[in-house]
Protein backbone atom coordinates (compact mmCIF):
# COMPACT_ATOMS: atom_id res chain seq x y z
CA UNK A 1 0.00 0.00 0.00
CA UNK A 2 1.17 3.73 -0.85
CA UNK A 3 0.64 6.60 0.99
CA UNK A 4 0.15 9.62 -1.05
CA UNK A 5 0.13 12.90 0.61
CA UNK A 6 -1.92 15.57 -0.69
CA UNK A 7 -1.39 19.74 -0.13
CA UNK A 8 -3.92 22.27 -1.58
CA UNK A 9 -2.72 26.33 -1.51
CA UNK A 10 -5.45 28.76 -2.38
CA UNK A 11 -4.04 32.16 -3.15
CA UNK A 12 -6.25 35.33 -1.85
CA UNK A 13 -6.51 37.51 1.30
CA UNK A 14 -7.49 36.61 4.81
CA UNK A 15 -11.57 37.66 5.28
CA UNK A 16 -12.35 40.47 8.06
CA UNK A 17 -15.40 40.66 10.31
CA UNK A 18 -17.40 42.50 12.80
CA UNK A 19 -18.61 39.37 14.17
CA UNK A 20 -17.23 38.71 17.93
CA UNK A 21 -14.63 35.83 18.15
CA UNK A 22 -13.68 33.95 21.39
CA UNK A 23 -11.96 35.59 24.42
CA UNK A 24 -8.20 36.54 23.90
CA UNK A 25 -5.98 35.27 25.78
CA UNK A 26 -3.04 36.72 27.47
CA UNK A 27 0.29 35.46 29.51
CA UNK A 28 1.91 37.05 32.43
CA UNK A 29 5.19 36.03 33.85
CA UNK A 30 5.86 36.98 36.94
CA UNK A 31 9.39 37.99 38.04
CA UNK A 32 10.10 37.23 41.84
CA UNK A 33 14.05 38.38 43.30
CA UNK A 34 14.94 37.33 46.72
CA UNK A 35 17.09 39.65 48.52
CA UNK A 36 19.46 38.04 50.71
CA UNK A 37 19.09 38.85 54.67
CA UNK A 38 21.92 39.87 57.02
CA UNK A 39 21.84 38.88 61.11
CA UNK A 40 24.20 40.44 63.02
CA UNK A 41 24.57 38.38 66.42
CA UNK A 42 25.93 40.18 69.35
CA UNK A 43 27.99 38.43 72.14
CA UNK A 44 28.66 40.12 75.38
CA UNK A 45 32.18 40.97 76.27
CA UNK A 46 34.03 42.22 79.53
CA UNK A 47 35.70 45.49 78.02
CA UNK A 48 35.16 47.95 80.61
CA UNK A 49 33.12 51.01 79.49
CA UNK A 50 34.37 54.72 80.10
CA UNK A 51 31.63 57.18 80.98
CA UNK A 52 32.76 60.68 80.75
CA UNK A 53 30.63 63.99 81.78
CA UNK A 54 31.00 67.45 80.37
CA UNK A 55 29.91 70.27 82.05
CA UNK A 56 27.85 73.19 79.73
CA UNK A 57 28.01 76.61 80.09
CA UNK A 58 25.15 78.31 81.70
CA UNK A 59 25.21 81.65 79.43
CA UNK A 60 23.19 80.73 76.36
CA UNK A 61 23.72 82.39 73.47
CA UNK A 62 21.62 80.83 70.49
CA UNK A 63 22.83 79.27 67.40
CA UNK A 64 22.04 82.95 65.82
CA UNK A 65 24.15 85.13 68.49
CA UNK A 66 21.24 86.36 70.30
CA UNK A 67 21.44 86.73 73.94
CA UNK A 68 18.58 84.58 75.69
CA UNK A 69 17.37 87.98 77.86
CA UNK A 70 17.84 87.68 81.55
CA UNK A 71 14.09 86.72 82.10
CA UNK A 72 14.60 83.74 79.56
CA UNK A 73 13.45 80.92 81.94
CA UNK A 74 10.29 83.09 83.91
CA UNK A 75 8.69 84.86 81.18
CA UNK A 76 5.32 84.54 79.74
CA UNK A 77 4.38 83.66 77.00
CA UNK A 78 2.45 86.89 76.01
CA UNK A 79 6.08 88.21 75.96
CA UNK A 80 7.13 85.15 74.49
CA UNK A 81 5.29 85.48 71.03
CA UNK A 82 6.19 89.05 70.45
CA UNK A 83 9.61 88.44 70.13
CA UNK A 84 11.52 88.05 66.98
CA UNK A 85 12.43 84.23 66.17
CA UNK A 86 16.37 84.38 67.01
CA UNK A 87 14.91 85.85 70.14
CA UNK A 88 12.47 82.95 71.23
CA UNK A 89 15.03 80.46 69.92
CA UNK A 90 17.54 82.11 72.55
CA UNK A 91 14.91 81.86 75.05
CA UNK A 92 14.30 78.11 74.24
CA UNK A 93 17.68 77.04 74.36
CA UNK A 94 18.27 79.25 77.87
CA UNK A 95 15.52 76.65 78.97
CA UNK A 96 16.54 73.48 78.06
CA UNK A 97 20.30 73.98 78.50
CA UNK A 98 19.51 73.18 82.34
CA UNK A 99 15.98 71.50 82.25
CA UNK A 100 14.82 68.27 81.28
CA UNK A 101 11.86 69.12 78.55
CA UNK A 102 10.30 66.35 76.26
CA UNK A 103 11.07 68.84 73.80
CA UNK A 104 14.42 69.04 74.25
CA UNK A 105 15.64 65.68 72.44
CA UNK A 106 14.39 66.77 69.77
CA UNK A 107 16.25 70.18 68.75
CA UNK A 108 15.95 73.79 69.63
CA UNK A 109 14.16 74.44 66.96
CA UNK A 110 11.40 71.98 67.17
CA UNK A 111 11.22 73.06 71.48
CA UNK A 112 11.11 77.07 69.64
CA UNK A 113 8.15 76.07 67.16
CA UNK A 114 6.54 73.79 69.90
CA UNK A 115 6.27 77.00 72.37
CA UNK A 116 5.68 79.80 69.79
CA UNK A 117 2.62 77.57 69.07
CA UNK A 118 1.67 76.77 72.87
CA UNK A 119 2.20 79.99 73.86
CA UNK A 120 -0.60 81.53 71.18
CA UNK A 121 -3.22 79.31 73.33
CA UNK A 122 -1.29 79.93 76.82
CA UNK A 123 -0.66 83.50 77.23
CA UNK A 124 -0.33 83.81 81.05
CA UNK A 125 1.71 80.35 81.22
CA UNK A 126 5.75 80.90 81.10
CA UNK A 127 7.58 79.66 78.33
CA UNK A 128 9.53 77.64 80.89
CA UNK A 129 5.79 75.78 82.09
CA UNK A 130 5.12 75.36 78.51
CA UNK A 131 8.41 73.56 77.89
CA UNK A 132 8.72 71.60 81.09
CA UNK A 133 5.30 70.88 82.37
CA UNK A 134 6.31 72.71 85.63
CA UNK A 135 7.28 76.27 87.20
CA UNK A 136 11.06 77.37 87.52
CA UNK A 137 12.88 76.29 90.12
CA UNK A 138 14.64 79.54 90.70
Amino acid sequence: MGLAACEKTTSGSVAMTTESGGPITTTTTTMTTTTPRTTTTTTPTTTPTTTQTTTQSTTSTSTSGVPAPANATTMKCSEYTALSKPQRLAVVQQILQNNNSVFGAMGPDFAETMATTMCQFTTEETVYQVLTGSPPTH
